[in-house]
């Protein structure tokens, strides 16, 4: 009898044995797919990065272009308005037509808001007054 016991303590405690054994082996499993999935987000984070990174570059870069356009556009405006203002004071005809006042359909026409499409602009012109279709201008041209 004594040895039953004793073979049913062993056997009791080898089940034991490979039920730890078991589930150690799931938790590992567990912890490995959970370590293999951060290590892609990971990864994939890392990607993100540096497209934003190389996108950030790009913007700063295109940012500068544009501030050099700006620039430039600013100083050639800058020149133009300068020569104008000399035309104006050194050419007496030009001064006369620049102190005539403007028709009061122009006045109108400066200080209403600008048209924000096509058919806006239609609706602005007077029927008896339409545009005519650049074919028939370049029709009066020949």
């Amino acid at each position: 009898m004594e040895l039953i016991v004793k073979s049913a303590i062993a056997a009791l405690g080898l089940t034991v044995l490979v039920l730890i054994i078991c589930v150690q082996r799931d938790a590992l499993t567990v912890a490995k797919n959970r370590a293999e999935r951060a290590e892609q987000q990971v990864g994939e984070r890392d990607a993100t990065i540096e497209t934003l990174t190389r996108t950030a570059a790009r913007n700063r870069q295109a940012a500068a272009r544009l501030q050099a356009k700006h620039e430039s556009i600013a100083a050639t405006l800058t020149e133009r308005e300068s020569q104008i203002e000399s035309l104006r004071h050194d050419h007496p005809d030009i001064q006369a037509w620049f102190d005539t006042p403007l028709p009061d359909a122009l006045i109108q026409l400066r200080d209403s808001p600008a048209p924000t499409s096509t058919d806006a602009a239609r609706q602005r012109l007077p029927g008896d007054h339409a545009l005519q279709s650049s074919d028939r201008r370049a029709d009066d041209e020949r």
